[in-house]
């Protein structure tokens, strides 16, 4: 430790008998250290501490006046927790045991040798520089704990909200699933009525047809261009309400599709359609007025378009899109 170091190491002297508080007060300074004091009785040398607070005190336990140096070491201890060394004469244990509560840093015994007396103090002043180090670390360390403890926290809260954020938004998910497959459900039954009503007029117009072939001359001109019209647009009427519908609640794929299969065929997009709604093969056959034997091979072909093995559900496939 060099003596500049020294210098701003304060060393305080309580110390009734003028030779001996002279001595250390020499020996100190010439150690290297700067001096407060010395002071002979407990009352002066409270008064300067509380104003000028030594870094060490060195404190003859028997002291003149009300308090001994015990008493005031307890009092340092509890108002301004300063490092004390005892020195002392005496070894009456009873006074041992008292010093002892007051946790010193240690005892010089008197007569006291120069070199102990140096020994002693560069121990004590590399404890407490030691000890200053471990508080300011302790503190430090206390101070990130501190600050990644909010951080944390922060992150908690903030997590907090973007769950409960998934939370409310899955709920609304689930809400607009459940209005979705409400509104398939209407739409499956509206093409369903839709293709009974065509069965009926599909029927109604053969047997006109039939009717026609058989009694040419009593068909009106009129009335067979309306039996042909018919005719011509039942399976366009069907599938264009169909695929209104299909636009209002799946917006967009149709187009989505394409951009990732172009080579597909209207009628296999309208047939994608069908599937992603989760229609079986004997539905789009009676919707499309096609044979079952048809379909399948069409659902077999568009597999192959979009190179989707047997073993995945197509619906489960289209729903990506």
């Amino acid at each position: 430790m060099t003596v500049t170091l020294k210098k701003t190491f304060k060393i305080g002297i309580v110390e009734d008998s003028t030779v001996i508080s002279l001595t250390l007060n020499d020996m100190v300074e010439h150690f290297g250290y700067s001096v407060c004091g010395p002071f002979s009785n407990a009352g002066d040398a409270m008064e300067k501490f509380i104003k000028d607070p030594p870094d060490l005190i060195l404190m003859d336990i028997v002291i003149k006046g009300s308090m001994d140096g015990i008493s005031l070491a307890h009092e340092i201890n509890r108002r301004l927790q300063i490092p004390i060394i005892y020195l002392t004469g005496h070894s009456d244990q009873a006074k041992l045991d008292r010093a002892r509560i007051t946790a010193p840093l240690g005892y010089i015994i008197k007569p006291f040798d120069p070199k102990q007396l140096q020994i002693t103090l560069d121990m004590a002043v590399r404890k407490i520089e030691t000890d200053k180090k471990l508080v300011l670390y302790q503190k430090k360390l206390e101070e990130m704990v501190n600050e990644k403890t909010f951080e944390l926290r922060h992150e908690i809260e903030r997590r907090k909200e973007i769950e409960s954020s998934l939370i409310s938004q899955n709920a609304k998910l689930s809400k607009l699933n459940k209005e979705l497959r409400l509104k398939n459900q209407q739409i499956m039954a509206k093409s369903l009525k839709i293709f009974q009503k065509d069965q009926m007029l599909k029927k109604l117009t053969k047997a006109l047809i039939d009717k026609k072939n058989q009694y040419k001359d009593l068909f009106d001109k009129d009335l067979l261009s309306l039996v042909r019209s018919l005719q011509n647009h039942l399976e366009e009427h069907m599938l264009d309400e169909f695929e209104i519908r299909f636009s209002d609640i799946y917006y967009g794929f149709n187009e989505r599709l394409l951009n990732a299969f172009p080579g597909l065929t209207p009628n296999e997009v309208r047939l994608c359609d069908l599937i992603k709604m989760n229609f079986t093969t004997k539905d789009i056959s009676n919707l499309t007025l096609r044979s079952v034997k048809s379909i399948e091979i069409a659902r077999y072909r568009l597999r192959k378009k979009l190179g989707v093995g047997n073993f995945v559900d197509l619906a489960t496939f289209l729903s990506n899109f």
